[in-house]
């Protein structure tokens, strides 16, 4: 499995095989992760697998979990990208929110390395919208900002959001909850911001697919 990590080019022979090498480390870690479980994989496992040594390890990350943060950051931003895509120009902020959610669920629900960085890491990827970046929050913020979205507190209402997903990823692991558990969240999230409960159910179930 290949991991594209997005960087600035590099200007040097020996920026560029630095970054190469950063960049093996990371899909190698990516691999044996997905395969494994983050918990089951060791520095060594990954040092092997790319065919470097500890010290070249620690010259580009100062532990395991830190080359979490890469992964997670280019799995956020392929998030982002598909939204757009889906989204096909479509500024509303009720329709990008809860196809950025929908998309956002199915996606950490089928990946370890998510799930662990929610769950399991003790970092700030706890918070899904620190997790996610950018992207979500200015839906957030346009919507109330045009009205779209009718709450008092952009910060109370993020993190009812972030419960609400937390809430659902921890379910639908258990087996508790069915196929659709993400229109059906981002539905109620919608309807918790304000937006009218038919248009709420119509908008949660837009089709995800590109043409």
């Amino acid at each position: 499995m290949k991991t594209a990590i997005s960087e600035k080019a590099p200007t040097t022979r020996s920026q560029r095989r630095r970054q190469r090498t950063r960049a093996r480390i990371l899909e190698a870690a990516a691999q044996l992760m997905s395969e494994r479980g983050v918990e089951e994989v060791t520095i060594s496992d990954i040092t092997d697998a790319a065919d470097v040594g500890h010290g070249t390890f620690y010259l580009h990350f100062e532990s395991k979990a830190d080359v979490l943060r890469p992964l997670i950051d280019e799995r956020a931003s392929s998030i982002h990208e598909q939204v757009d895509r889906v989204a096909d120009g479509n500024q509303d902020p009720a329709l990008r929110l809860a196809t950025g959610i929908r998309i956002a669920l199915r996606t950490i629900h089928g990946d370890p390395l998510w799930n662990w960085c929610v769950f399991h890491s003790g970092t700030p990827f706890r918070n899904l919208g620190e997790g996610m970046g950018a992207p979500p929050l200015d839906d957030m913020n346009r919507g109330l900002a045009s009205g779209r979205f009718q709450v008092r507190s952009r910060t109370t209402a993020w993190s009812l959001i972030d419960g609400a997903m937390i809430g659902v990823l921890t379910a639908w692991n258990q087996n508790r909850l069915d196929e659709d558990a993400a229109e059906i969240a981002a539905e109620f999230i919608l309807r918790g911001l304000g937006v009218p409960p038919e248009e709420a159910a119509r908008i949660a179930r837009e089709p995800l697919e590109t043409s």
